[in-house]
């Protein structure tokens, strides 16, 4: 196509692409600046151990529970039971929100952070996903550690995502169930 315009409409393409992949660039900025903001005060609050805030950050129900497809062959009364809403949360914070987890977290750089493909996950992400606003993504921080610092098989990760217009905590899971 391009080898068919003339000199005129190729110029007018070129600034039409330019001008896209700015404000493209501009939005990316901005959702950046946006959850680096929402991240740094996750960590604050971590560190801090300040629960009421954490609380107001969270989603709820907030998912404790992950699954795979194929793997884990999990009726939607089982998905559901990983639900924690807010009147339980004070039972469930100090399990989720443990000494390993404010170790750890404050010391996770915001870049570790990576963005998940809703439409090219499982049934996990995508029930997730259903909870965001239109056009913004999920984020997940996934963490994995051993005893005294060492990599280990032991993880835990904590799933993001814009709602109404905010960065809230939308899950977390971890190597053992939350609820019992």
């Amino acid at each position: 196509m391009f080898l068919y315009m003339n000199k005129v409409q190729k110029s007018v393409f070129t600034v039409c692409l330019l001008l896209l992949s700015v404000c493209q660039m501009g939005f990316a900025q901005k959702l950046d600046k946006e959850f680096r903001s929402f991240y740094k005060g996750f960590q604050r609050n971590l560190e801090a151990h300040n629960q009421e805030a954490i609380t107001r950050i969270c989603y709820f129900p907030l998912q404790t529970l992950y699954w795979v497809d194929g793997v884990n062959n999990l009726s939607d009364e089982e998905k559901a039971d990983g639900w924690i809403e807010q009147n339980d949360f004070a039972t469930y914070d100090t399990i989720i929100f443990n000494a390993t987890v404010r170790e750890i977290v404050p010391q996770v750089a915001v870049d570790q952070v990576q963005q998940i493909d809703v439409a090219a996950s499982g049934d996990y992400y995508k029930r997730l996903g259903e909870l965001i606003d239109q056009g913004s993504t999920l984020l997940e921080l996934y963490c994995t550690y051993g005893d005294r610092g060492a990599l280990g098989d032991r993880y835990f990760a904590f799933i993001f995502g814009r709602v109404q217009g905010e960065y809230r905590v939308l899950a977390y899971y971890t190597t053992e169930r939350v609820k019992k």
